[in-house]
C-alpha cells in the first residue's frame, strides 16, 4: 500500500516538473513585442508590453492607475513641451496587484524618477477578484506565456486598430459635461469613499519598491466630475499624509489650468479627451521643472526616436479630429461587414 501511495506521489511530482518546464520554456519562446508590433497585443497587457520595446535607461516618468491615469497625461505633449521622457502603463480597471507587478516590470530596465499614481485605483476592491489575484499576478509576472495566454484570439478575430504612442491613445471626441460646475460637493452614490485596507498595504509595497529604486512617488487625482468629490480627495489626502508621499488634487486645478467641461470631456465629465489631456500634461511639466530632477533631452541624439515618434503622433492627431479608436474599430467593422456582403453577392 505504501508503495503505491509513494508511487502517485512521485508521478504527480514528475508531472508537475515536466509541466513546469514546458511553461518557462513557452514563456521564453513567447515574443509579445512582436505580437505588439503586429497589433494582436491591444489591451490590458498592450502598454507594458510597448514598454518592453523602450530602450533601457530612458524612461524618466511612469504613469500609473486606471483608465483615469490613461487620460490624464501624454508623454508625446510632454516631450514636445519639455523634452522629458514619460509613458502611460496602467491599464482599465487596473487592481492593486496588478499594480504592483506591472510598476516592477516597467521599471527593471529602466531609471524612472517618478511614478505617478492615479488614485481612483486605491478605492477599487472586489473580495473574490483581488483575492484571485494574489495568485494570478505573481504567476503572470513569472510567466510570459500565462500573461498572454489569450494571444491566439486576435488571430481569429483579426488584427486590432488602436495605436499607441508611449501608452497614449488619442482621442478626440467631445461629450460635452452638463453637470454642476462645483461638482467636488456633490455625493456620488454607490461608491467607495475609505480606501481599503486591502489597497493600503498594496500601495505601501509599491511605495516600497520605489524607495528602493529611488523613484519620487506622486499620487493625483485626475479632474474628473463623475468620480471625484470633497469626501473622497479628503480622505486621499489624509493618506498620503500618513504614508509621506506628495498628493496632487487636480479638481482643484482644474479653473486655473483651463479645463473646459464643454469642450475637453469625451464622455461627459469621466475622462479627458486630448484637449484636456494637453492641459493636464503642461500642468505635470511645469510641476517636473520646477522640480528641477529632470533632463530636457530634445537634441540628445539618443532620444532621436522621440522626435520620428512625434511627427507620427502629429499627423494621427489631425487624422483623429473629433473622434476616438471606438470610431475607427466601428468604421473598420462596417467596411469589413459591406466586403463580406458583397462577396457574398458575387458568389451567387
Amino acid at each position: 500500500m505504501s508503495d503505491v501511495k509513494n508511487s502517485g506521489i512521485l508521478r504527480l511530482i514528475l508531472f508537475g516538473a515536466v509541466f513546469l518546464l514546458l511553461l518557462t520554456a513557452a514563456s521564453a519562446l513567447s515574443t509579445p513585442v512582436k505580437w505588439f508590433d503586429d497589433n494582436r497585443v491591444q489591451n490590458r497587457n498592450a502598454r507594458i508590453t510597448e514598454m518592453m520595446k523602450q530602450e533601457p535607461y530612458t524612461v524618466d516618468v511612469l504613469n500609473m492607475g486606471d483608465s483615469l491615469s490613461l487620460s490624464s497625461l501624454s508623454p508625446m505633449e510632454l516631450w514636445r513641451q519639455k523634452g522629458y521622457t514619460s509613458f502611460n502603463i496602467g491599464a482599465d480597471g487596473i487592481r492593486m496587484p496588478e499594480i504592483y507587478y506591472t510598476v516592477i516590470e516597467a521599471a527593471e530596465k529602466q531609471d524612472a524618477k517618478y511614478l505617478l499614481f492615479e488614485t481612483l485605483s486605491l478605492f477599487r476592491y472586489n473580495d473574490k477578484q483581488d483575492q484571485q489575484m494574489l495568485l494570478s499576478q505573481p504567476l503572470y509576472h513569472r510567466f510570459t506565456f500565462l500573461k498572454y495566454h489569450s494571444i491566439w484570439k486576435p488571430y481569429i478575430e483579426g488584427r486590432g486598430v488602436k495605436i499607441y504612442h508611449k501608452g497614449y491613445l488619442i482621442n478626440r471626441e467631445i461629450q460635452e459635461y452638463k453637470g454642476d460646475p462645483d461638482y467636488m460637493d456633490q455625493e456620488l452614490e454607490n461608491v467607495r469613499t475609505q480606501i481599503p485596507d486591502f489597497n493600503r498595504t498594496w500601495f505601501r509595497k509599491v511605495k516600497k519598491f520605489c524607495d528602493e529604486k529611488g523613484i519620487k512617488l506622486i499620487l493625483y487625482s485626475d479632474a474628473s466630475p463623475k468620480n471625484y468629490n470633497w469626501t473622497r480627495v479628503n480622505n486621499i489626502a489624509e493618506f498620503a499624509r500618513e504614508e509621506g508621499v506628495t498628493y496632487i488634487d487636480m479638481n482643484q486645478y482644474a479653473d486655473d489650468i483651463g479645463i473646459d467641461w464643454k469642450t475637453d470631456s469625451n464622455d461627459r465629465g469621466d475622462h479627458m479627451n486630448l484637449d484636456g489631456v494637453i492641459k493636464m500634461t503642461t500642468f505635470f511639466g511645469d510641476y517636473f521643472m520646477r522640480e528641477g530632477i529632470l533632463t530636457d533631452h530634445r537634441g540628445d541624439p539618443a532620444y532621436k526616436s522621440w522626435d520620428e515618434e512625434l511627427i507620427a503622433y502629429d499627423k494621427l492627431v489631425d487624422e483623429m479630429e473629433g473622434i476616438s479608436f471606438y470610431h475607427v474599430q466601428k468604421r473598420i467593422e462596417q467596411e469589413r461587414k459591406e466586403e463580406k456582403e458583397k462577396a457574398k453577392e458575387q458568389q451567387n
